[in-house]
């Protein structure tokens, strides 16, 4: 699609799979709006709509799913509320039987103005566990080996 060669076009009607081309002026920015799915739990207020994404045709679909996982986790944040998202599936919501690829070139299946669906998980982020001194820490030592590989003779060695 980069450079105005034949793009995917699923966004105007066209079906998976036909070939159109694309004019360089197609390589502006896109600017797209995320509808999450009604199952999705957001323990905090959140109007998508207010957060429009400009993104590059040439981004890859993964690389749109973790922008939208930061944007509500520093949504989150900011609402006093710790979570982590993790998003499982993204689509054009024009083409909503149609589940996109993470490895897939956003440019192939949206225009400016479009609106994608998100399902994934929104869970509390667990807690860190209090740092412990390092004068407070027990070193360990794993040993491990094959049978009859003299581990015990090596332990033995070592307590003499």
């Amino acid at each position: 699609a980069a450079g105005g060669g034949p793009s995917r076009d699923v966004s105007r009607g066209g079906a998976p799979g036909v070939l159109r081309s694309v004019g360089r002026s197609a390589m502006a920015t896109i600017t797209l709006t995320a509808w999450f799915h009604p199952t999705m739990r957001v323990p905090f207020e959140l109007d998508m709509k207010a957060h429009p994404f400009k993104v590059e045709p040439s981004m890859t679909v993964m690389s749109l799913m973790e922008r939208v996982e930061a944007l509500v986790e520093g949504l989150a944040q900011n609402a006093g509320s710790m979570v982590q998202m993790q998003i499982q599936v993204l689509w054009n919501l024009k083409n909503a039987q149609k589940a996109l690829s993470p490895s897939a070139t956003l440019g192939d299946y949206f225009v400016c103005g479009d609106s994608f669906g998100v399902y994934g998980d929104i869970v509390e982020a667990p807690k860190q566990l209090p740092k412990i001194p390092e004068c407070e820490k027990l070193p360990v030592t794993i040993l491990t080996g094959f049978l009859g590989a003299g581990k015990t003779t090596l332990l033995n060695y070592i307590l003499q």
